[in-house]
């Protein structure tokens, strides 16, 4: 994360784009996700006691968001499923998805549990923004809850309610290789899904999250979504725990408001330290203007804080936002 990396000025198909999940919705084939497959008896118990969010809440139909940990409490995968009968379906960053399937082969030993990759056999989707919904119900029929099989003119489709912006979405899983049924959506870009993504206070593995950050550290929303404080034992909770209990963690991920575009890589200062922080992400949103995120001390971690950001051989200042950086309503 120490390669500064300058921010290109922003596209005029950017920003149509952009202004398509505020308006109405667009659509992005997705191609960095690994998509697994859970079956067995035994696999709702089993990733109990290896997940950090709490699988007894989990029912077909639903979803979940939850992180994988080593023993002393570092990220594997930060990873989200969705229930169906039989089998479970879970989405991680691909980089991931070696180490989730290592966990599975070293920890299960009797339990009757089978993790297999298939991100081969899909071709991957995500429609969002605020008519997602509606219109993707023209289409087939989508679930009450988060999750269902379906057909889409013909074609085999799993839908997955996903939030990758604000305004949320669906993640769509057709048969790879067999053509898509969404060529009527307008196309959204990778640039301004990163743009929504940072607005809404996603964090990103390799980008945001690497194997050595805590769950805790990247902020109260992440937090409450993907951890469970409540449930029993897995691996890696004596840590999270301690951190819970201790009440806060030596460093956050937190948005930044910029008076101009910074770099991502760029330190953090604060008051007299010089190493308060690092930026991980940066876009000129169209509706914020110049936009960061990043690790700072938590003494300088609270809305409203003032920071110093380094850019070549000025500083350039921010404005500390607890994420989400975008709000609605």
């Amino acid at each position: 994360m120490s390669e500064s990396i300058a921010l290109n000025p922003i596209a005029p198909e950017t920003v149509r784009a952009y202004e398509l999940l505020s308006e109405s919705c667009g659509i992005l084939q997705l191609n960095d996700f690994g998509i697994l497959e859970f079956t067995g008896e035994d696999r709702k118990a089993w990733l109990q006691g290896q997940v950090t969010n709490d699988m007894r809440k989990v029912d077909v139909g639903t979803s979940i968001a939850f992180c994988i940990c080593t023993p002393t409490g570092q990220i594997v995968a930060d990873c989200e499923l969705w229930a169906f009968p039989n089998r479970f379906i879970v989405l991680c960053p691909l980089s991931v998805v070696p180490a989730v399937l290592s966990r599975v082969e070293t920890m299960v030993i009797m339990e009757d549990v089978v993790c297999r990759d298939i991100t081969a056999n899909f071709d991957h989707f995500t429609v969002q923004g605020v008519s997602a919904t509606r219109e993707l119900s023209q289409l087939t029929e989508l679930p009450t809850l988060d999750a269902s099989p379906g057909s889409i003119n013909g074609h085999e489709a799993l839908c997955l309610r996903s939030r990758r912006t604000v305004y949320g979405g669906w993640d769509v899983l057709l048969p790879a290789g067999k053509g898509s049924p969404l060529e009527d959506f307008q196309h959204l870009t990778a640039e301004a899904l990163d743009i929504a993504r940072i607005e809404a206070g996603i964090p990103k593995f390799g980008v945001d999250m690497t194997e050595k950050t805590l769950p805790p550290e990247l902020g109260p929303a992440f937090e409450s979504r993907y951890i469970s404080y409540s449930k029993g034992c897995y691996t890696g909770q004596e840590v999270l725990m301690r951190i819970h209990s201790r009440g806060h963690t030596n460093k956050t991920w937190v948005g930044l408001f910029t008076n101009e575009p910074v770099l991502r890589g760029a330190t953090i200062s604060h008051g007299g330290r010089p190493d308060a922080g690092l930026v991980t992400s940066v876009a000129d949103s169209p509706r914020l203007g110049p936009i960061a995120a990043g690790f700072v001390r938590n003494e300088a971690a609270s809305t409203g804080d003032l920071v110093q950001i380094a850019v070549d051989e000025k500083k350039v200042e921010g404005e500390v936002q607890i994420m989400p950086l975008l709000r609605l309503g």
